[in-house]
C-alpha cells in the first residue's frame, strides 16, 4: 500500500506545494518539492496557469522556464533522416535481450543524455511604465498645531517596565 506524500516548499516551510503558490513564485525551476508534486500534478497546474492568464489577460503573462530532470537517457537518432526517433530510459536498455538491443540500434545512432529539460509555465505580472507621478490620497492643508495646556514630565517608573522571569 503506497501512503500519501505531503509535499512543503522549502523556501516557506510551513507551505504546502500547491498551484497557486507556485506559479508566481521565482524559484519553481530549482525546487525539489515541486518537481515531485509537478510530476503527480502536471494537467491541475497547467489548467490554473491557463485560467489565471485567460481571465486576466491585462494583468498576467505566462512564462516558460526549464526544469531540468537528471537522469540517464539514451537518445535514438535515425542515421539517415537525422531525426530523433525516441527518447529512452537507459534502465529499459539494460533490461532489454541482445536481439532487442539489436534491432533497437540497427541504421541509427545511439546519444547518452544526463538531463531531460522540462518546460514549466510560471505566471508572471505583467510590468508597465509609470508616465505620471503617483499620489496616494489627497494632500492634506497644513493645520495649525493646537496649543497645548501643560506639557507633564512621564511619572518615574512608568516608562519602563521589567520582565519578571520564571
Amino acid at each position: 500500500m503506497k501512503k500519501s506524500r505531503i509535499h512543503v516548499c522549502e523556501i516557506k516551510r510551513h507551505r504546502q506545494v500547491s498551484a497557486p503558490l507556485c506559479a508566481v513564485c521565482p524559484r519553481v525551476a530549482k525546487c525539489r518539492a515541486f518537481r515531485i508534486w509537478y510530476q503527480l500534478h502536471r494537467h491541475e497546474y497547467l489548467d490554473f496557469v491557463l485560467d489565471i492568464c485567460k481571465r486576466f489577460p491585462e494583468k498576467y503573462t505566462m512564462e516558460v522556464d526549464f526544469m531540468a530532470e537528471k537522469q540517464t537517457f539514451v537518445q535514438i537518432v535515425d542515421m539517415a533522416t537525422g531525426a530523433i526517433e525516441k527518447i529512452v530510459n537507459l534502465k529499459e536498455i539494460v533490461a532489454m535481450t541482445p536481439e532487442e538491443k539489436l534491432e533497437l540500434s540497427r541504421n541509427k545512432n545511439l546519444f547518452v543524455v544526463t538531463h531531460r529539460l522540462e518546460p514549466i509555465v510560471r505566471v508572471e505580472l505583467k510590468r508597465s511604465m509609470i508616465t505620471e507621478p503617483l499620489q496616494f490620497g489627497e494632500p492634506e492643508p497644513a493645520k495649525p498645531a493646537p496649543p497645548e495646556a501643560k506639557t507633564q514630565a512621564p511619572a518615574p517608573g512608568a516608562g519602563s517596565k521589567s520582565r519578571k522571569k520564571k
